[in-house]
């Protein structure tokens, strides 16, 4: 699969979910460096914002390497015997390349209109009402966070933070003000490769993955954009 199919497959799974992109839809980058390339899109909840004042948006983003568009261009035989030579590439069996998803979770408040900062109280409340919804009801992450192979080596699936971050603003006066909140995340999403094996059974498309992570981040988005209810009556949006 090369880039451009990971993408159509990417906006396919999106659309399906019904939410809504923020904009003219996704935006992608050339990193003239490493010649790597980012994709970067915005969406907003079903039905809308209903978190007055605050803006609820989930900013998911992933990087195509440029290993990967050689290994896609190709045949993974072919690569492996270009890095490691005919001789000591024939021995050589790859594993299934994967893109990391990032999402990230916020809710900003008006440009230039900071609110009080919440007290404690409202604070802890919000935390443990987001992280409870986040973790045990409307997960953003899939189940299966971490998978051992047959050599009994671990790889890492899918992480979330455990605490959100919190931005905040400082008064001449010394006050501080709640500027916004979020929390991120990522997932690992399997891309099959090109073999020239024609015994070597073929990878799964990243169709099923991609579905089940935007059903995710739906749910999730909607439990973020709820729990927002603990800060939003703790003190007035600053308009100074």
């Amino acid at each position: 699969m090369n880039h451009q199919s990971f993408r159509s497959a990417f906006e396919a799974a999106l659309r399906g979910s019904g939410l809504r992109v923020l904009g003219l839809g996704g935006e992608e980058q050339l990193d003239l460096h490493k010649l790597d390339r980012i994709y970067r899109t915005a969406i907003e909840p079903i039905g809308g914002q209903d978190a007055d004042p605050f803006f609820v948006t989930a900013w998911l983003s992933w990087r195509w390497s440029a290993l990967q568009t050689a290994r896609a261009n190709t045949t993974e035989e072919d690569v492996v015997t270009e890095m490691f030579g005919r001789d000591d590439g024939a021995a050589i069996r790859t594993e299934i390349p994967w893109v990391r998803v990032d999402i990230t979770l916020k809710a900003t408040l008006p440009y230039g209109k900071p609110m009080p900062m919440p007290a404690p109280p409202a604070m802890q409340h919000w935390f443990h009402e987001t992280m409870t919804r986040l973790e045990q009801i409307e997960p953003l992450t899939p189940e299966e966070q971490v998978r051992q192979d047959e050599g009994g080596r671990l790889a890492v699936l899918a992480w979330q933070q455990a605490e959100p971050h919190v931005h905040a603003l400082c008064r001449p006066s010394g006050d501080l003000m709640l500027d916004g909140v979020e929390l991120g995340a990522w997932q690992a999403v399997e891309v099959p490769r090109t073999l020239d094996d024609p015994d070597q059974e073929a990878d799964p498309g990243p169709e099923e993955q991609l579905t089940g992570m935007f059903g995710r981040t739906r749910a999730a988005l909607s439990a973020w954009m709820q729990a927002l209810d603990h800060l939003r009556g703790c003190g007035r949006v600053d308009r100074q």
